[in-house]
């Protein structure tokens, strides 16, 4: 198994997140925070019990619009990028925001929902 460098403290982006989760939560539904452990045995469970994660290697997350199907997913990784997609009006979004540390995570994060949102 190859090691990934770790860039992205998921754990500081998990708790710079969560206050504008709530915000979030006026227009959309929020679900809860996922982890994925890289020292799991494959195939590596996806779970929202972060005390079950030995190594975070992933941090997920998902929005719903109240008043229609669109949907939006993020997956950022540690080692530096976020697998970005969303269902808006039937029309099928992706994106893979690169960065180097959890500022750039965290701005990667909340722009890409802010695009959404609009």
């Amino acid at each position: 198994m190859w090691a990934v460098e770790h860039l992205v403290d998921l754990d500081i982006l998990a708790s710079r997140l969560q206050p504008v989760m709530r915000d979030w939560e006026r227009w959309v539904s929020v679900g809860p925070l996922t982890w994925r452990d890289e020292a799991a045995a494959w195939p590596q469970p996806i779970t929202s019990d972060r005390s079950s994660v030995r190594v975070p290697e992933t941090l997920g997350l998902t929005l719903r619009k109240h008043t229609s199907d669109d949907e939006f997913e993020a997956v950022v990784w540690t080692g530096g990028w976020a697998d970005v997609g969303y269902l808006l009006g039937g029309e099928v979004y992706t994106f893979c925001p690169e960065f180097r540390d959890v500022d750039g995570a965290y701005t990667a994060v909340t722009t890409e929902v802010e695009d959404f949102l609009a």
